[in-house]
């Protein structure tokens, strides 16, 4: 069939499109498929800067439709690039700021919106989103206090913009916000004009389906108190949205905010339930060489068909997980057919990868493995180089799956979800489906397990149930305590390798102490940093300082992050000028989590780390800005794949670390009471 877009591929291979039409024709055409066309189409702009750079368009577009596919990091990394080439386009920069705003940056957004308004652009748009920031300042705040100022400077904004432009989208934010005051009569006649508003134009076009006119219309009868008309608008809008999540994740979360306020029937909040996230994990078919079956060719079938069902019951429409040849393979291909959006973690090389867990079963699974991996929406590799015979980095990767299946339900105001493939057996192998399972049991989340025998169902249980046929036991965690104790007594030993945690920070202003100063640092700052240690929870098992630079190595995740924030707060509220220092000395902190090596080295004849996640380590820290600390997309999956965890991951971007070492995405690290 003869496609209707104009692309060429370059010499690259790459998809290359030279004008609006090719690019849009494109769209059209993988429509059905966007989770993955987004990002053949951020690719294409490397054969074709020239464009890119001269029409801010291609950006504006792309972020537009990352974002209704509910990724809104890889949105704000489109748009901030195209900031870079058209600081002075207001489309972009209105978008851009949303997505600051969805990854949690409101005084970067507040501020860049400021700006817009100081310069005379008070369109709806821009004063509506502004209006946003000070609604989410409100909420981080206060908690949702209806007498909080953040909460009437939103409103005041939202009800200007409406009085400039008659807007919908104005008028009905400034009508919730009036309810949410007290000021009820406000709330009931904005509400009725909106809906005036929105009824009028769907009478100019009977044909319009216009997704936030109808959401609009289902939230104005919820303020005037009618659920059975706001349930049938919000029935209709969730049709129309189709697997647009990101538009839906923000009507549900606005109608729950609501509920706090006014009546919401629980039948109206189920019409904009959002699917889960998937998170996957499950056995390899079983080798010709095994001699107790687990996975057998035999079961391939009955298991299939039950990853399907599961899937339609739960409406999957993104998910994560590994290619392995079995149920891997068999859960990617069901989330293909189905067009969900597939995101690959593979834990080491992909040759090396398909040596280990596809070879084995034969070129049928072999080709099946790589056509996955070709249609995926993304692959991105957990380990750099090769496997070794280290289970460690299964571990990592299946970590990695788990973190970055929360990561994602966070963004979309839904849960993440455990589909296991699974011989239901305890026995928390490093690397395992049953060591994944045993940590995705600790943190409470949902759980659908499948016989890797004859393909039923024999442990469900939903957040905040009980597991069913689920069989209570530690082994699992006794396993992981006794490795954790073996890997101290190999520390000993000549090389090892471990999964830790590792800070680097640097001490901005360092470079401009004068001479005289030296002796300060040494006792001020340095001394300072010593007591403070001495008294923290947090204790590393490896520390080094050169100069300004300090290296920190944890055991575990948690107790770095943590002292990372007793250390920035260290830095913020001491006074040192008091110690002879300049007062404005900050500090910039740089998180990672990896397996990496240790040994008793020679020279020095202490314990030292080395590979490359330390060196990653190292890059983040130069990037990070001055008074606060970034992690590694590694550290933040980690982290929200920990039940202990008590600490915010705010997405910062796609950013490029110094010496060649690549892009990566950056994460903020701070407490979920901070605004930032």
């Amino acid at each position: 069939m003869e496609k209707r877009y104009s692309g060429k591929r370059g010499t690259t291979g790459k998809m290359i499109f030279y004008d609006r039409e090719s690019f849009d024709s494109y769209i059209e055409e993988k429509r059905g498929d966007l989770g993955t066309a987004i990002h053949v189409l951020w690719d294409s702009r490397q054969g074709n800067e020239k464009a890119w750079k001269a029409d801010p368009y291609f950006y504006t577009r792309l972020g537009e439709l990352a974002d209704k596919a509910g990724q809104s990091m890889f949105a704000l990394d489109v748009l901030g690039e195209g900031r870079e080439h058209h600081q002075k386009d207001l489309r972009l920069t209105q978008l851009f700021c949303l997505s600051k705003i969805k990854c949690g940056y409101l005084s970067e957004a507040r501020d860049l919106l400021a700006d817009l308004v100081r310069k005379g652009n008070e369109d709806e748009e821009t004063l509506g989103i502004l209006g946003r920031v000070y609604k989410e300042m409100w909420l981080n705040s206060s908690g949702g206090s209806p007498d909080h100022p953040y909460l009437r400077k939103s409103r005041n904004l939202y009800l200007k913009a409406f009085i400039n432009t008659r807007g919908n989208y104005s008028g009905i934010n400034a009508a919730s916000l009036s309810l949410i005051m007290g000021d009820t009569a406000t709330a009931h006649k904005l509400a009725r004009k909106v809906i005036r508003i929105c009824s009028d134009n769907l009478k100019i076009d009977a044909n319009k389906r216009d997704y936030w006119i109808i959401a609009t219309l289902g939230e104005a009868f919820i303020l005037l108190g009618n659920n059975e008309q706001a349930g049938k608008y919000y029935g209709l809008a969730r049709r129309i949205a189709g697997r647009n999540y990101a538009s839906i994740a923000s009507s549900r979360r606005q109608l729950k905010l609501l509920s706090r306020y006014t009546e919401v029937e629980q039948s109206v909040l189920e019409m904009l339930k959002i699917p889960p996230v998937i998170a996957f994990s499950g056995h390899m078919l079983d080798a010709a060489t095994r001699r107790k079956p687990r996975f057998p060719a035999g079961s391939v079938e009955p298991v299939r068909k039950q990853i399907d069902s599961v899937l339609a019951g739960l409406d999957a429409g993104i998910g994560y997980c590994s290619a392995a040849c079995g149920s891997d393979v068999l859960f990617l291909e069901s989330m293909q057919e189905r067009g969900g959006e597939t995101n690959v973690i593979l834990p080491f090389d992909r040759e090396d990868f398909f040596e280990t867990s596809v070879n084995f079963a034969g070129q049928q699974w072999i080709r099946r493995a790589a056509g996955t991996l070709e249609r995926a929406s993304r692959v991105n590799q957990a380990n750099a180089g090769r496997y070794g015979g280290d289970d460690l980095l299964f571990a990592y990767a299946n970590t990695m799956i788990m973190g970055k299946a929360i990561l994602r339900s966070r963004l979309l105001e839904t849960e993440a979800h455990l589909i296991a493939v699974w011989d239901g057996k305890r026995n928390g192998a490093m690397g395992g489906t049953s060591e994944f399972i045993d940590i995705w049991e600790s943190l409470g989340m949902p759980i659908t397990a499948i016989s890797s025998a004859d393909g039923r169902i024999f442990l469900s249980r939903e957040r905040s149930g009980k597991a069913k046929g689920a069989v209570p036991s530690g082994a699992a965690r006794k396993i992981r305590a006794r490795r954790r104790r073996k890997a101290l007594r190999k520390r000993s030993s000549r090389v090892g390798r471990e999964i830790v945690a590792i800070l680097f920070a640097d001490l901005v202003g360092f470079s401009r102490l004068k001479e005289e100063q030296y002796p300060h640092y040494i006792e001020g700052f340095l001394g300072t940093l010593a007591r403070r240690l001495e008294n923290s929870s947090f204790v590393p098992i490896y520390k080094n300082i050169w100069g300004d630079a300090i290296c920190f190595v944890f055991e575990d995740l948690i107790p770095a992050a943590e002292y990372a924030m007793e250390l920035r707060d260290m830095v913020r509220e001491t006074d040192w000028r008091r110690l002879g220092l300049p007062g404005d000395l900050n500090i910039r902190i740089g998180l990672h989590v990896g397996p990496v090596y240790y040994a008793q080295e020679p020279v020095l004849r202490r314990l030292n780390f080395f590979g490359s996640h330390v060196n990653q380590a190292a890059r983040i820290e130069p990037i990070t800005s001055a008074g606060n600390v970034y992690a590694s997309e590694q550290f933040a999956a980690f982290l929200l794949a920990n039940r202990d965890n008590q600490l915010e991951c705010k997405y910062v971007g796609e950013i490029k670390l110094p010496k060649e070492f690549g892009s990566y995405p950056i994460y903020h690290i701070k407490r979920k009471t901070e605004i930032e």
